[in-house]
């Protein structure tokens, strides 16, 4: 297994440069980008050029190079290994280290430097505004997952079991409507329904009872390291996310659950006359598991990226939300930087489907 595990890696690290070239060959060369903006500055006789941001154009996406020599540049620049912080000091940038007597130093998107942002927040390392961003960003998408599992799981199971119940109409209505509902409009009625008309209501005399959910931020400005007020403040948003999830889930576990049922071995379990419980959980559920491992795990960059419409209904300081700042900003080092966390977890969720699914069914070896 650690061989295959070995090799699954080796081709992930593929897809990665493969994926690094594609999205830096897009966002530089499209019409609009830095290549663009470099050539109008250098072409405008009646508007003075922006020197400064010119040499910030040509130093991020190392344009002074012909394409693609500078995405190689991007990738791992042995030159340039300084630059000029905020406070216009010389620092040092990426790494300079010995391995088995080879030293190694320079600068780029494999050394983890990114870049300073351009736009959305001038001047700031880009590695250093997505850290900021990742935990809000894990706690939201993590929070909605483990939730989702729970939740959806029992449902698809209860809903197997009975099937053409009132139960099992009813959850499949629900799941229809949970598919189909977009998550901003959706967490705009939370908004509304559970946090904005529930304060309003509780302004008035008499009605100061009245519980509302935060609407916004991921914590009060005095509760900064209040763990109770985080946690409420992600209610909305986690529900959101959530719900979304557990209706898709939900029914890949009927469906899957509803084959595994009808299999001889699951019927032999009955005929011997083990517990319902028994042949449930131990027989038939993981055997059903396996395309519901795949569901989950391959759905793990979707529910990162589909944070994204979410965190911005909520004003939730994640990841997302620095994503679609970015973008109408024209941040590219920052845009960059995202769609690469969003590669690599893609590649991740792969791995992680492949070791999981040896681990539900123990006919799957990996030898």
């Amino acid at each position: 297994m650690t061989t295959y595990i070995v090799r699954r890696v080796i081709q992930g690290l593929m897809v990665l440069m493969l994926s690094t070239f594609v999205i830096y060959s897009i966002l530089i060369l499209t019409p609009g980008g830095p290549v663009d903006q470099v050539a109008e500055l250098r072409q405008n006789k009646v508007k003075p050029v922006n020197e400064q941001y010119l040499q910030s154009l040509l130093e991020a996406y190392k344009l002074d190079d012909p394409y693609p020599i500078n995405y190689l540049r991007w990738l791992f620049d042995t030159k340039d290994v300084t630059e000029v912080d905020t406070h216009d000091q010389l620092v040092r940038k990426g790494i300079n280290i010995d391995i088995f007597g080879l030293h190694i130093e320079g600068s780029g998107a494999l050394t983890g430097d990114f870049g300073r942002s351009l736009q959305a927040q001038k001047g700031r390392p880009v590695l250093e505004l997505m850290g900021e961003r990742l935990g809000p960003t894990l706690a939201l998408t993590a929070s909605s997952l483990f939730l989702s599992i729970l939740i959806a799981i029992p449902i698809g199971i209860v809903s197997a079991i009975r099937q053409y119940s009132r139960l099992d109409y009813t959850v499949t209505g629900l799941s229809f409507v949970g598919i189909s509902m977009p998550t901003f409009w959706f967490g705009l009625m939370l908004v509304i329904f559970l946090a904005v008309l529930p304060k309003q209501l509780s302004l008035q005399p008499g009605w100061e009872w009245v519980p509302y959910l935060p609407p916004t931020n991921s914590y009060d400005l005095d509760q900064q390291n209040n763990i109770i007020n985080r946690i409420y403040h992600l209610v909305l948003p986690v529900t959101v996310l959530a719900i979304v999830n557990i209706a898709g889930f939900s029914r890949y576990v009927r469906s899957s659950m509803l084959e595994v049922l009808k299999q001889d071995y699951v019927r032999t379990a009955w005929a011997k006359g083990l517990a319902e419980r028994s042949v449930i959980m131990k027989h038939a559920l993981r055997n059903a598991l396996i395309p519901v491992i795949t569901v989950i795990t391959l759905s793990l960059p979707f529910l990162f990226s589909g944070a994204i419409a979410t965190e911005t209904v909520f004003a939730y300081p994640g990841m997302g939300q620095l994503f679609v700042k970015a973008i109408f900003t024209l941040d590219f080092p920052l845009v960059m930087a995202f769609l690469l966390i969003v590669t690599l977890i893609i590649i991740f969720s792969n791995i992680l489907a492949d070791v999981l699914y040896a681990v539900a069914d123990p006919r799957i070896r990996f030898s």
